[in-house]
C-alpha cells in the first residue's frame, strides 16, 4: 500500500466526507490531504528521506493520524511509541530504531531534549502544543503552513513502513518490521467478512501506537470509512462516542468489555447503529461474549485473532455466524493457516497444536534481530506460539500458549522482560514471574521472589521499583516471598510448579 498515493486518490473518491474524528474535531478527506501535505513538506524540510525512521510519542488524538500519513507519504518508517513507556524503555527502543525525527507533545519535550546527546541519530524534535522550547520545532506551524504539492515517494511492496515494538523474549524490545505490502491486508479482510462500506464509522478504542492505529487509518483512506479516535479509555466515554459519532464497527479487548458491563448503562445510549463488534487481543470467555452481545442488542458479538507480526488478522467471525461461542473464526481469505504438531505436521480435526501461518501478510522480520526472526519464521511459516484446535466446520478455538508470555488485557508481556528488571533489585536473590487469572483483564502478573540473606522487603517496595522501570501494564500486581524457589533436576527454576500454585 502506497499510503501517500491512496490518500491523494481518496480526495477524489470521498471529497468532503468525514475521514477522522477526535472529540469535537472532524477532518474531511480533502482537509486531511491538505494537512498531511503540509506536514510532509515540513518533514522533508527537516531532512527526512525515504527509509529514515520517524518516531512518535503522542497520545491518541488527531495529530497521531496526521503524523502517520505524513511519515509514510515521504517514504519514511513510522515508529509509534506508547506514551506509557518510561525513559529507559524509550532509550532502548531508540538505540535500535535510530529515529532522525521525534514528534511528541510539550509534556515530553524535556525528556527528548535530554536524550538527544545519548541518541546521536536524533536530528529534530517536533512538538505538539503551544509551549515549544528552544531546540524544538512547532508541529502546529508545520501543519498549518500551506506548501506546494508533495509528490508521494515511490515505495516497493517489501519496503518497511512501520517499526512496531513489542516486548521481547529478553529485556530487548523487538521491532516488528511491517511492510507496505503488509498494510494492504486489513481493509480487504474487514470488507470480506464484515462487508464494510463508506457509511461505516470505526471506533479506534485501542492504543494508536499499536497495530490498531495504522490498520484503521489505512482502512479510512482505502474504503472511505471514518475513524473515530476515542483517546484514553473510559466506559462512559466509550458509550458516548458510539452514540455521538454513530459508530457502526468496533474491535476492542475483554477488559474494556468487562468495564462496560460493570458500568451497565447500555440502555442510556443509542447504540442502534452498531452492527459489528469484535473482542480480540486476549482470551474471551463464551459467557462474556454472549453477555456483551445481548446488552448491545447484537445478534452476535464476534471474535478474531491475529498478531502484530501477521498484519494483524488471521481469523475473524462473521456477525451472521451460528458457530458455537468461544471460536475465533475461520482463516481469512488468502491466508494459509494450519495447526501443527512439534514436527510441523498438520494435525487432524479436534487435535491441539500450534497455529502457524505463511503468506504476504507475514512481517518482514524483527529489526536488527535475525536470530529472533529465525526462531519465529521457520521454512516460511510463522509460528505464533499459540495452541488451538479446529472443529469439523473449520472454526478455530484457542486453548493456550507455548511461550512464556502473559496477556494483560490484550498487551503481551514476556516474563523474562519483567524478571530482568527484578533481577537488578539489590535485595532479590531469585525471581520467577508467572501469570494468575484476573476476572477483568484475563491475566495478571505475579512475581515470586526469594530475597538475599538478611534482607527484608515489602510487596509495595518491589512493585514501586518495577513501576519506575517499566510501563504500568508490565508491573506485577502481586508479589509472593519465599525462602527459595523450586528447581528442576537441571537446576532451573520450576516455573511450571509455580504456575500451578497461582491458578
Amino acid at each position: 500500500m502506497n499510503v501517500g498515493k491512496i490518500l491523494e486518490k481518496s480526495v477524489n473518491k470521498f471529497g468532503d466526507r468525514v475521514a477522522i474524528i477526535f472529540e469535537d474535531e472532524k477532518v474531511s478527506f480533502r482537509e486531511l490531504d491538505r494537512l498531511v501535505n503540509n506536514l510532509s513538506a515540513g518533514l522533508i524540510g527537516e531532512g527526512v528521506r525515504k527509509g529514515d525512521c520517524v518516531a512518535t510519542f503522542l497520545p491518541d488524538e488527531m495529530d497521531i493520524a496526521l503524523s502517520y500519513y505524513a511519515i509514510l507519504k515521504v517514504g519514511a518508517i513510522h515508529a509509534p511509541l506508547d506514551v506509557r513507556l518510561k525513559e529507559e524503555e524509550v532509550k532502548l527502543i531508540f538505540s535500535d530504531a535510530k529515529p532522525v525525527v521525534i514528534i511528541t507533545t510539550s509534556q515530553f519535550q524535556d525528556m527528548f531534549l535530554s536524550m538527544r546527546g545519548e541518541i546521536p541519530s536524533i536530528k529534530s524534535i517536533i512538538v505538539v502544543g503551544e509551549e515549544v522550547k528552544q531546540g524544538c520545532k512547532s508541529f502546529k506551524e508545520m501543519r498549518d503552513k500551506d506548501s506546494s504539492r508533495v509528490i508521494p515517494v515511490e515505495v516497493e511492496d517489501g519496503d518497511t513502513a512501520l517499526y512496531l515494538y513489542t516486548s521481547g523474549t529478553t529485556a530487548k524490545p523487538k521491532g516488528v518490521m511491517v511492510t507496505f505490502a503488509n498494510l494492504d491486508w486489513f481493509p480487504e479482510d474487514m470488507h470480506a467478512i464484515w462487508k464494510t462500506n463508506e457509511n461505516d464509522v470505526h471506533l479506534l478504542s485501542l492504543p494508536a501506537s499499536h497495530i490498531s492505529g495504522p490498520i484503521l487509518f489505512n482502512q479510512t483512506i482505502v474504503k472511505g470509512i471514518a475513524t473515530s479516535i476515542l483517546g484514553a479509555f473510559n466506559p462512559r466515554k466509550w458509550l458516548e462516542n458510539v452514540e455521538k459519532n454513530r459508530v457502526t464497527i468496533i474491535h476492542f479487548v475483554p477488559p474494556m468489555a468487562n468495564a462496560l458491563i460493570q458500568l451497565n448503562q447500555f440502555e442510556k445510549y443509542d447504540l442502534s447503529r452498531l452492527r459489528c463488534v469484535a473482542l480480540m487481543g486476549a482470551y474471551s470467555t463464551p459467557g462474556l461474549v454472549k453477555e456483551l452481545g445481548e446488552k448491545m442488542g447484537l445478534k452476535r458479538c464476534c471474535q478474531g485473532y491475529g498478531l502484530t507480526e501477521t498484519s494483524p488478522l488471521l481469523t475473524l467471525e462473521s456477525p451472521d455466524s451460528n458457530a458455537p461461542l468461544g471460536n475465533i473464526g475461520k482463516p481469512l481469505p488468502g491466508k494459509e493457516v494450519k495447526i501443527v504438531d512439534e514436527d510441523g505436521d498438520e494435525l487432524p480435526v479436534g487435535e491441539v497444536g500450534e497455529i502457524v501461518t505463511r503468506g504476504s501478510h507475514v512481517m518482514k522480520g524483527y529489526h536488527n534481530d535475525p536470530e529472533a526472526t529465525e526462531e519465529i519464521i521457520k521454512d516460511g511459516w510463522l509460528h505464533t506460539g499459540d495452541l488451538a484446535r479446529r472443529d469439523e466446520d473449520g472454526y478455530i478455538y484457542i486453548v493456550g500458549r507455548k511461550q512464556d508470555r502473559i496477556n494483560v488485557g490484550g498487551l503481551m508481556v514476556y516474563v523474562s522482560e519483567v524478571e530482568d528488571v527484578l533481577h537488578h533489585h539489590p535485595k532479590i536473590k531469585e525471581v520467577a514471574v508467572v501469570s494468575t487469572p484476573d476476572p477483568k483483564r484475563g491475566e495478571r502478573i505475579r512475581a515470586v521472589v526469594a530475597l538475599k540473606e538478611g534482607m527484608e522487603a515489602t510487596d509495595k517496595e518491589i512493585i514501586d521499583y518495577c513501576r519506575e522501570k517499566m510501563a504500568d501494564y508490565k508491573v506485577p500486581k502481586e508479589v509472593e516471598f519465599r525462602e527459595s524457589l523450586p528447581k528442576t533436576k537441571t537446576g532451573k527454576i520450576a516455573r511450571g510448579e509455580l504456575a500451578k500454585t497461582s491458578s
